[in-house]
């Protein structure tokens, strides 16, 4: 594949209609689209040969996992930021690594079981790397928005409610351990979002029917979480940024709420352990638009301080999915990994 390859309007369309819902039927795509099943079905098969769209799997928004979760800025020996990138990409407490510009080097995503864990990575495993010079660790309080909810919009309105529509109806269930038929069921599922009932009963070892039933309960419980990405170079929004932000505690939960709905808006999450108490990741059109939407959320938002902004210049894992030079996705080191209960409901 060249590096100039784009997607065409229908895989763009394709793309944002698994954004919807991953696990929707060629035959209800096919038909919001205007073609054929298996002409959607060889586009995501090609789009997913060559790593230019993929489905991740985690168990669970992040928000709602019994771990905490913190963004690290680590300052890298010169010349060595690669190197610990690559050391770090095999990590499943790592969940995102970015190669950025501004005070660090890289950008880590981590995830441990609790603030204990997260010390003891921060301070032995991450501090033993050669090549790591220091830390700056900011654990996440709460989590307004995430990556599963970004939206490519090549839908329009009508198209967009009637792949909603088919989607299972929510029903939230406490959390708590999976049930060991459950734990089958999503590790197969991280080898093959879109992988029939029929494949994911054999290798979860039930039938079609009662992997249908049970994989269908855990999505619409939001045990699961089954999340369409894009390759970032291809995607028309091919800038990544994170603001550093200091807002009035009083006025954080609503600054927070009105940030995520942004279009540009990735992640956001409140934040503490330094003078930044919000962090915000957006993607975007071009590096110019840095300085716009810097400029319009001083306009919109009283009293908002941007404290940094770190330009990302390269994506090397991705929530688990490990990516390539061109954002690229290949393999995948699977999260911190639901707990099970060892007799099955």
């Amino acid at each position: 594949m060249q590096d100039s390859v784009i997607l065409d309007e229908l895989e763009l369309q394709l793309v944002n209609a698994l954004q919807l819902d991953a696990r929707a039927s060629w035959k209800l795509i096919g038909s919001v689209l205007g073609v054929d099943p298996v002409t959607v079905a060889r586009r995501w098969e090609r789009l997913a040969a060559l790593g230019l769209a993929w489905i991740s799997v985690y168990p669970g928004t992040p928000w709602e996992w019994d771990v905490v979760g913190a963004n690290i800025y680590v300052r890298c020996t010169a010349g060595k930021a690669c190197v610990v990138a690559d050391m770090l990409r095999a990590d499943h407490r790592v969940a995102s690594i970015e190669h950025i510009t501004g005070d660090g080097d890289l950008s880590l995503t981590v995830f441990a079981p609790d603030l204990a864990e997260l010390s003891s990575y921060v301070l032995t495993s991450l501090g033993a790397i050669d090549g790591v010079r220091d830390c700056r660790t900011h654990v996440m309080t709460a989590v307004y928005t995430e990556g599963s909810r970004w939206r490519l919009r090549a839908l329009n309105a009508a198209q967009r409610e009637l792949i909603l529509a088919a989607r299972p109806s929510a029903r939230p269930k406490p959390g708590g351990p999976l049930s060991e038929v459950d734990q089958r069921l999503y590790e197969a599922l991280e080898l093959d979002g879109r992988a029939g009932f029929a494949e994911l009963g054999e290798r979860a070892g039930v039938s079609a029917s009662t992997a249908r039933r049970r994989l269908n309960a855990l999505l619409a419980g939001g045990r699961i979480v089954t999340r369409c990405e894009v390759a970032q170079p291809v995607s028309g929004w091919p800038i990544s940024a994170s603001l550093w932000c200091r807002v009035r505690p009083a006025d954080l939960d609503h600054v927070a709420t009105q940030l995520a709905r942004l279009p540009e808006t990735r992640s956001c999450a409140s934040v503490t352990g330094g003078r930044a108490n919000l962090l915000l990741s957006v993607w975007l059109r071009s590096t110019a638009d840095i300085h716009r939407l810097e400029a319009s959320l001083a306009d919109q938002v009283h009293d908002l301080e941007i404290l940094d902004i770190a330009l990302c210049l390269q994506h090397v894992k991705r929530m688990g999915r490990l990516l390539d030079a061109n954002g690229r996705a290949g393999g995948v080191v699977p999260l911190i990994a639901p707990r099970t209960v060892e007799i099955d409901s």
